[in-house]
């Protein structure tokens, strides 16, 4: 009877047909699901960075060495060569800030740097080897392309005519010097057998040369008509028209070795200014009237060493200028 009441009721599969079918659905979605997810993460993982806006960054603060008094034109070729560096750099880097320090003398922005006690302190130094065991660290491109090493001298006036009849280094020894205290100038016109004053007042030279304390107080020739003009009120002061001292001298802005970022910055900026030759526009913008002025091929030539680049590199010669040999020189 069981047997035959199973054969009677034949067994309803509708419904299992039906759960099988959703199942297959279910597992279908959830499968698709997995899969925009997945997708999803990966593309997220693989998406750039929202892009840097250096707008919104906070601004990197430099210090420039101020001027020590109202008439004191050193400073304004290298504060504007920053500047170029920097605006070079504003795309990559960000904002900046550039002021100016409070006048100071020689020494003290030398130890400012060392004690790092100024943001970012730049300063133009002379290569010196000592220099690399102070903490002190610079930009390995040279300033003012090296010009600054051909020195013309203002001369007190009782000396200009016997200066004029000089003809050998030898000669040349018998004429004093006044330089400012710590300068490489000191040190180097010393090694080569010269005597000199050193005076404590960069504006102190300009007066004391005039009054005949010393012989001779030698510029760099992109320093000459600037520094004479500013000076001319100075009675006696005169400029010697016979002769021009030769030495290598590569200028680089310094700081302290902490300040890597600046250092960085500064560099790049300075080898791109270099690159698409704003910097020389703005280096013969200076100093081209002042190279001029000094008729360098009217002069005698007296050439001296330098003892204090031993240990520098040679990869700053390619940017030296040579205004004997301008026609080589890179514009």
């Amino acid at each position: 009877m069981y047997d035959d009441l199973i054969k009677s009721q034949p067994c309803n599969t509708d419904g299992l047909e039906k759960r099988h079918s959703f199942t297959k659905r279910s597992n279908w979605l959830w499968l698709i699901c997995l899969m925009i997810t997945s997708v999803t993460l990966i593309l997220f993982s693989y998406s750039p960075l929202p892009a840097r806006n250096p707008a919104n960054e906070k601004p990197l603060i430099i210090t420039y060495r101020g001027a020590e008094s109202e008439i004191d034109v050193r400073y304004a070729y290298d504060t504007k060569l920053l500047q170029l560096a920097l605006d070079k750099t504003l795309a990559s880097d960000g904002p900046y800030h550039l002021i100016a320090s409070e006048p100071m003398t020689f020494t003290r922005a030398k130890k400012i740097i060392q004690t790092n006690s100024l943001p970012n302190f730049f300063i133009k130094l002379s290569y010196e080897d000592n220099y690399n065991s102070l903490g002190m660290a610079y930009v390995p491109f040279p300033v003012d392309l090296g010009i600054v090493g051909y020195r013309v001298c203002f001369a007190a006036p009782a000396i200009i005519d016997r200066l004029a009849q000089v003809e050998s280094l030898g000669e040349l020894r018998n004429f004093s010097h006044g330089q400012g205290i710590g300068w490489s100038d000191t040190k180097i016109l010393r090694y080569n057998g010269f005597t000199v004053n050193e005076i404590p007042g960069y504006e102190s030279l300009f007066r004391m040369v005039a009054t005949g304390r010393f012989d001779l107080f030698c510029r760099g020739i992109n320093e000459l008509l600037s520094e004479y003009n500013a000076h001319s009120q100075i009675e006696g002061l005169a400029i010697d028209q016979s002769m021009t001292i030769v030495y290598p001298l590569p200028r680089f802005f310094y700081t302290h070795a902490n300040n890597t970022t600046a250092l960085d910055r500064i560099h790049r900026g300075i080898v791109a200014a270099y690159q698409d030759g704003s910097l020389q526009e703005l280096w013969q913008e200076e100093y081209q009237e002042n190279i001029a002025f000094a008729k360098l091929g009217q002069r005698r030539v007296f050439r001296l060493k330098n003892p204090l680049l031993n240990n520098i590199g040679s990869d700053y010669l390619q940017y030296l200028y040579d205004p004997f040999n301008s026609g080589n020189n890179k514009k």
